[in-house]
């Protein structure tokens, strides 16, 4: 993974200078500061009014696998210092979102919503359906308005407000998409497994929203042999005469028109014109064509993920079916 991401971690159980002393003790530039929203360059120590006795922990702008080091450096000297969670802590994870367009966050909105009780099995029942008014189920702000957003202000104010598992509003202040869901944990494991999920995620969504890009008639899977040469007439010349095609290829005329039959199933746009009297056939799109096999939507939510993401998951889903 190479996208951005910044984590919160809500903690309990310690103080403020015990957090201190045990990230620096590690390497960890971090500071204590009131409460703000700020994007720092450092790690920072802020208050939550919605963690019960305790406060948050918020990184600067992650990257990558290095990102996650360092994520898990933060909680696992939060673990050794005492840091807990309760069940009014979360972790939260913002992913950059400036290369996104509305389609691609419309598509993790949607998918999200769609495998939210594949997701909510992964996660303590404080986290699942309804149960946190932190983190409200996303179908909620699924609407006619929000299918109709031409903008990603359109689905923000669609959305309403930010408490939800998938949050929008973040977009406005810091370019990012937030996921609230996951429970508060100082587990390095939880934590790098569920960045790597989302990054995974978020990467499928954008796949799956991006339409199957064109490519040369020549390079196209489905037309190779006298089949190839035929389209490569095409490409070349545009439009081409009945005439054109059986004295090239020898053929008769029926067998000229059952070719370009097969270039038509192949995803090629060729219509029948008449040039000077003669039966012609027109490539439409005579430098392009769309590859033969539509791209279709994935409705497996592990689609994209990485297999030892999914062992994690599957493992995990498991232990918390046993409680």
């Amino acid at each position: 993974m190479n996208r951005k991401f910044g984590i919160e971690l809500e903690i309990v159980s310690i103080n403020r200078q015990t957090a201190l002393r045990a990230l620096r003790a590690v390497g960890i530039n971090v500071q204590d500061e009131s409460y703000n929203h700020s994007t720092r360059s450092h790690w920072k120590l802020v208050s939550d009014a919605s963690v019960r006795g305790g406060f948050e922990v918020v990184s600067p702008i992650l990257r990558g696998e290095q990102g996650i080091e360092e994520a898990m450096t933060v909680a696992a000297a939060l673990d050794d210092a005492g840091a807990t969670v309760n069940r009014s802590c979360g972790f939260h994870v913002h992913f950059d979102a400036g290369d996104l367009s509305v389609g691609d966050i419309k598509t993790i909105v949607k998918r999200y919503a769609a495998h939210e009780a594949e997701i909510d099995a992964v996660m303590p029942s404080s986290r699942r359906g309804s149960a946190n008014t932190f983190c409200a189920p996303v179908a909620r702000f699924l609407s006619p308005r929000f299918e109709a957003a031409a903008t990603i202000q359109d689905m923000i104010r669609a959305q309403g407000d930010r408490y939800f598992k998938v949050n929008l509003q973040s977009f406005q202040r810091h370019g990012t998409i937030e996921f609230r869901q996951h429970s508060g944990t100082v587990n390095a494991t939880k934590i790098a497994n569920w960045v790597r999920f989302l990054s995974e995620f978020i990467d499928e969504c954008k796949r799956l929203s991006t339409p199957a890009p064109a490519v040369p008639v020549m390079e196209h899977p489905a037309v190779t042999g006298v089949q190839g040469r035929l389209a490569a007439m095409f490409t070349a010349d545009g439009t081409v005469t009945l005439a054109a095609m059986c004295e090239r290829f020898g053929w008769l005329p029926h067998t000229a028109r059952s070719a370009v039959t097969r270039l038509r199933r192949a995803g090629l746009r060729i219509s029948r014109v008449k040039v000077n009297g003669q039966s012609a056939y027109r490539l439409d799109n005579a430098l392009m064509a769309r590859a033969a096999a539509p791209r279709t939507r994935a409705e497996n939510l592990w689609t994209g993920i990485s297999e030892s993401v999914i062992r994690f998951y599957r493992r995990r889903a498991a232990v918390l079916a046993a409680v």
